[in-house]
């Protein structure tokens, strides 16, 4: 499986490239790894690790739902997807998302 780096305009970006209007001092964009991080922590739910937690997939027939925060009981939901790998995508582009905003 193979992670897309995507900028806030939906473009791809090479590893290590920055975006196009980011100044040549800028340090690169927090990436995505290549290899998504997650491990079981109930029957129907499982934690997403990027530098620690960051955000749960939970199994809700027919969905996964995706929860960006940690702990559990404070992530708040950001989408509801069919494919396990896609919500652990979804829940680590969103995390990195929020942790740039900030």
């Amino acid at each position: 499986m193979t992670a897309k780096i995507r900028t806030a305009h939906d473009r791809e970006l090479a590893d290590g490239q920055a975006p196009p209007d980011a100044p040549e001092c800028a340090p690169a964009p927090t990436q995505v790894p290549a290899e998504p991080l997650y491990e079981r922590v109930d029957i129907d739910r499982y934690v997403v690790l990027h530098d620690g937690p960051v955000g749960y997939v939970e199994h809700v027939s027919p969905v996964f739902v995706c929860y960006v925060g940690h702990p559990y009981a404070r992530a708040d939901e950001v989408a509801q997807v069919h494919d396990f790998h896609n919500a652990v995508q979804t829940v680590l582009h969103r995390a990195v998302a929020m942790r740039r905003a900030r």
